[in-house]
């Protein structure tokens, strides 16, 4: 990881509790703002290629490993082993068909269900990051795709509605950029979207 000392990266793959990532067409304020509430003693990371100003103690601009936000974004939350938050339902738009599965709900969810389900998010990226890489080195796209499919079980408690709006959907960076050659980079990414209209 470039200007990032290995000690730091083992930090932070231990403590990040999820990569932001918002389109620059929005300025999601309700967003940021709970989440500056909900995680004043956990950190944050958003790439540095978002060029968000925030004055905000934990959250913390990672060196860009590519120029591209979208593709930087899910990099960074691979490297670190953790999910992408995702601030506005129309921001998930960016990452277009990389989208391999998702659960959409018409639930309003309190900020208690919200940061279980961010845990949730948490524990996905950890149970299956060995084996969705094995799977991308053997260019097995389907079974990746399957993967992503069963984990969403995981989100039992709500009520899915095709007509919602997405709460949990997983990305893969390899429907971005088809020859990343680091494994470190190719994790399945789960992300939470979080939109307050």
């Amino acid at each position: 990881m470039s200007g990032i000392s290995k000690p730091l990266h083992l930090y932070l793959v231990k403590n990040l509790r999820g990569i932001i990532y918002f389109s620059k067409f929005f300025l999601p304020e309700n967003e940021l703002e709970w989440l500056k509430r909900r995680f004043r003693y956990r950190e944050l990371g958003v790439s540095e290629s978002l060029k968000l100003e925030l004055k905000w103690k934990k959250l913390l601009k990672l060196p860009r490993i590519e120029d591209d936000p979208v593709l930087d974004s899910l990099l960074q939350a691979s490297s670190f082993v953790c999910p992408l938050i995702v601030l506005k339902e129309q921001s998930l738009k960016d990452f277009k068909k990389a989208v391999i599965a998702e659960l959409k709900t018409m639930e309003t969810l309190s900020d208690k269900d919200l940061k279980f389900n961010l845990r949730l998010v948490n524990y996905s990226i950890t149970d299956f990051y060995i084996k969705s890489i094995e799977l991308a080195a053997k260019s097995d796209m389907e079974g990746r795709k399957k993967l992503a499919e069963k984990d969403l079980k995981r989100f039992w408690r709500i009520k899915a509605d095709a007509d919602g709006k997405t709460l949990v959907a997983y990305i893969d960076p390899l429907l971005v950029k088809s020859d990343i050659k680091n494994p470190l980079y190719v994790s399945l990414i789960p992300c939470l979207v979080l939109d307050f209209g």
